[in-house]
C-alpha cells in the first residue's frame, strides 16, 4: 500500500503530509497485525483519514463514495491501475466490511474513553484521536447549555428595557428577539447576513444586559470581545462604537460597556509555534460573557480551545454568517448550527419571547433544543431588494445556477472567459489575463498616485496622509479563488506588481523588493511585534505602515513577520472585509475548491461595486457545488432530547 502512496504523492493526489503520516503508522504498527490484508486497509484508512482532515473534515465516513474514490481516484482514468492495486492489496473488501476489519487493530478503537489510539470509529466514521476530542468538546459544551437553566430574569423588566432600545415595528423585529434570546440563554448564535445588523444587535445587548445588572444592583458583567483575525476584531470594536454612539444611553450604563476586542490567539494566550495556550480548563478565561465575531471562520480545533477555556457560568454569544465559507482548517461549525434554522421555536420558548418583546414569532411542534438557542437576522441594509449584488448572492445561495449567472451578466460588470476555439485556447487566455491586469492597473493606481503626491514633500507622512492612502488603497480588492496557478493569488500579484512597474507606478528590480506603496499581509501570527495573520500593511518611505483603532503602527522591514504580496488577496482571507470596489477572478478551468459558500463569500464582500471575471461553465458548476463537509456535530446535536 505504501508504494501505492508513493506513487499517488509523485502525481500530486496527496500531500506529502498524507503520505509520511501513512507511513509512520506502518512503522509504528509493523508485525503487530497477523492479517496483511488487515494492516493494508490499516494504512490506506491512515492515509485517507489525514487527507479527509487536511480538506476540512472533522471526520471520514466508510461509504460507498470512499471505497468507489479513494484520493479521487475513481475520476482519473488513466490511473485505473492504482485504483485496481488499492483494491487487491485490500483484497477487495467490500467497504461494509472496513469497520470490523480494523476495529480490534491496535491503532484503532471504539471506545477511545477507555482506550487511546490514533483512530476513532464511531457509527459509520473513523476520525483522528485528536479531532473526535474535538469533536466531543464542542457537542458536550451545546448539550450542556442545552439542559442548562435560562437565566431567571423579570420578563416585564427586560420588555422595558428592550423598549427603550428597539423602536416599535408592525413586523417582527429579529435584533430584538436576538437580544431577548442572548439574555436569558448560557449559549446563543446571532446569525445574518451581511448588513443584517449583528454588531448593532450587539451594541444594544450589551447597553441591555449592563442596564439590567445595575436595576437588580447587581455587579457589571465582565464581557470580552473577540474575533478569529486582528481586522475582524478591529471592525467589531468599530461596529460597536459606532452603534453605541447613536443610542441615547444612561451614563451610568455607558460606562460599563467596554468594546475592545481582541484576536481569539491574543484572548486564550496561545503560544507560538506550540498548542499550549495560556487559559484552558484548570486555568478559565476571567469573564461572565463572552462575544466572538466572524464565528465561521472558527475552525474545530480552535472552537475546542476556546469551549474548554470558557468558565462554567460563563456566556457564550457567537456572531456569524451561516452561508459563508467555512475556516480553511477542519471544521464548519456555524453551518451546522444553521440547520437547525429550518425549525420554528417551541411554544414554551415563543411564549417567552414573546412576553419580552411583544412579537408572535413562528413555531414548530417538533423543535429540536438547540433551535432556541439560535437567533436569524433576515434584513440586509447594505443589499435591499433592488440590490444586484445581493439578489446574485441570494441566488447563489439558492444554488440556481442559472438564474444568478442571467443576473451577473445583466446588472453587473462581468469579463466573461468564452473561447469556443480550443485551437486559439491559449492566446484567448492570455488576452483574458491581460484584460485583468489592466484592470488592476487602473484601480491601483488612484492609491499610488495619492502616495505619490504625499511622499514627494514628506518622507513620513503624517496620520491624516496615511489614512487618504489606506482609505484609497483598501476601497478596491482583487479577490482569487486559489493560490496557485495563472489566476492564484501567487501568480497574480506578481503579475500586477510588474505591471505596474511597465507602467511606471512602482520601481523595483525583483517583485520581493521592498518598493514605495507595496501591499503585503501578514501571514504568521507574531505576539512580540503585535502584528496578526491578515495584517495588510503598505510600505512607505522607509518603514511598513499598519493600521490601527487609534491610528497606525510602523515597523521596520526587518521586524515584519512572514507576508505576502496583497493586491490580490484569496477570497478565505477576505472574510470580514469589505470594499467599494471588489473584483472576483475565477480561473478558467474547474477546481473543486470552487463552491456556492466560496461565491457568495466573494460576492458578499462588494460594497456596493462588484466586477467578475469568470466563463459561464466554471461560475455555474461553482453555484451548484455545495461544500460538504464530513462532520457528526448536526447528527449528534439533533439527538438530544
Amino acid at each position: 500500500m505504501l508504494n501505492v502512496l508513493a506513487q499517488l504523492r509523485e502525481l500530486n493526489m496527496i500531500t506529502a503530509a498524507d503520505y509520511y503520516f501513512a507511513k509512520l503508522i506502518a512503522d509504528k504498527t509493523q508485525g503487530v497485525s497477523q492479517d496483511p490484508t488487515q494492516q493494508e486497509l490499516v494504512i490506506l484508512l491512515a492515509a485517507l483519514c489525514h487527507q479527509s482532515y487536511l480538506q476540512g473534515n472533522s471526520c471520514l465516513y466508510l461509504d460507498n463514495d470512499v471505497a468507489r474514490h479513494p484520493f479521487g481516484l475513481g475520476y482519473k482514468a488513466e490511473e485505473v491501475h492504482l485504483l485496481a492495486t488499492i483494491k487487491q492489496n485490500i483484497a477487495d473488501l467490500p467497504v461494509a466490511q472496513w469497520q470490523s476489519a480494523v476495529e480490534n487493530h491496535l491503532a484503532f478503537t471504539t471506545q477511545p474513553l477507555q482506550k487511546a489510539a490514533p483512530f476513532v470509529l464511531q457509527g459509520n466514521a473513523v476520525y483522528l484521536y485528536r479531532a473526535w476530542q474535538d469533536e466531543q468538546t464542542v457537542v458536550n459544551y451545546f448539550k450542556s447549555a442545552v439542559k442548562k437553566s435560562q437565566i431567571s430574569v423579570s420578563f416585564p423588566e427586560i420588555k422595558q428595557i428592550l423598549d427603550q432600545y428597539f423602536p416599535e415595528r408592525e413586523n417582527i423585529d429579529w435584533q430584538k428577539i436576538a437580544v431577548a434570546t442572548a439574555l436569558i440563554q448560557p449559549f446563543t448564535l446571532i446569525a445574518g447576513g451581511p448588513g443584517t445588523g449583528k454588531t448593532y444587535t450587539v451594541a444594544r445587548l450589551l447597553a441591555a444586559i449592563q442596564q439590567w445588572q445595575l436595576q437588580q444592583k447587581l455587579p457589571p458583567l465582565r464581557i470580552r470581545l473577540a474575533a478569529p483575525t486582528g481586522k475582524a476584531a478591529a471592525r467589531l470594536k468599530e461596529s460597536i462604537d459606532n452603534s453605541l454612539a447613536q443610542m441615547p444611553l444612561p451614563e451610568e450604563v455607558r460606562k460599563q460597556i467596554i468594546t475592545e476586542s481582541e484576536t481569539l490567539h491574543r484572548l486564550l494566550g496561545v503560544r507560538p509555534f506550540k498548542d499550549a495556550v495560556r487559559f484552558h480548563e484548570q486555568n478559565p478565561l476571567p469573564l461572565d460573557l463572552l462575544i466572538v465575531d466572524e464565528a465561521s471562520m472558527i475552525d474545530l480545533a480552535m472552537m475546542a480551545k476556546l469551549l474548554r477555556a470558557l468558565p462554567e457560568q460563563a456566556r457564550l454569544i457567537l456572531l456569524g454568517d451561516k452561508d459563508q465559507l467555512a475556516s480553511v482548517e477542519a471544521g464548519a461549525i456555524l453551518a451546522e448550527l444553521g440547520t437547525f434554522f429550518q425549525s420554528g421555536y417551541s411554544a414554551e420558548f415563543a411564549t417567552k419571547l414573546q412576553q419580552m418583546t411583544g412579537a408572535v414569532v413562528p413555531i414548530s411542534e417538533f423543535s429540536p433544543p438547540i433551535r432556541q438557542h439560535l437567533a436569524l437576522l433576515t434584513k440586509s441594509t447594505r443589499f435591499d431588494s433592488n440590490s444586484p449584488v445581493g439578489q446574485v448572492a441570494k441566488e447563489i445561495n439558492a444554488m440556481q445556477a442559472e438564474q444568478s449567472w442571467n443576473l451577473l451578466a445583466q446588472s453587473i460588470p462581468l469579463v466573461e472567459y468564452d473561447c469556443d476555439d480550443s485551437s486559439d485556447e491559449q492566446a484567448y487566455r492570455q488576452r483574458y489575463l491581460q484584460h485583468l491586469l489592466q484592470s488592476a492597473v487602473e484601480n491601483y493606481a488612484i492609491y499610488l498616485a495619492k502616495l505619490a503626491d504625499t511622499t514627494q514633500t514628506n518622507a513620513t507622512p503624517t496620520d491624516a496622509e496615511l489614512k487618504t492612502i489606506f482609505a484609497t488603497f483598501n476601497s478596491v480588492r482583487y479577490l482569487t479563488a486559489l493560490r496557485a496557478g495563472d489566476f492564484g493569488v501567487e501568480s497574480l500579484n506578481e503579475k500586477i506588481a510588474e505591471k505596474l512597474r511597465q507602467k511606471g507606478w512602482v520601481q523595483f528590480k525583483y517583485s520581493r523588493d521592498w518598493f514605495n506603496g507595496k501591499p503585503i499581509m501578514v501571514t504568521q501570527n507574531d505576539v512580540n511585534v503585535g502584528l496578526y495573520n491578515g495584517d495588510i500593511g503598505l510600505y512607505i518611505g522607509n518603514r511598513v505602515y499598519f493600521e490601527r483603532e487609534n491610528g497606525f503602527k510602523s515597523v521596520s522591514i526587518n521586524r515584519v513577520p512572514t507576508h505576502e504580496l496583497a493586491f490580490a488577496m484569496t477570497i478565505h482571507k477576505s472574510q470580514g472585509s469589505e470594499f467599494a470596489q471588489t473584483v472576483v477572478v475565477l480561473p478558467p478551468e474547474y477546481s473543486p475548491i470552487l463552491t456556492k459558500e466560496l461565491l457568495y463569500t466573494a460576492v458578499t464582500r462588494a460594497k456596493p461595486n462588484l466586477m467578475v471575471f469568470s466563463s459561464r461553465e466554471i461560475w455555474q458548476r461553482a453555484v451548484r457545488n455545495p461544500i460538504k463537509r464530513q462532520s457528526g456535530i448536526g447528527r449528534l446535536l439533533s439527538e438530544i432530547a
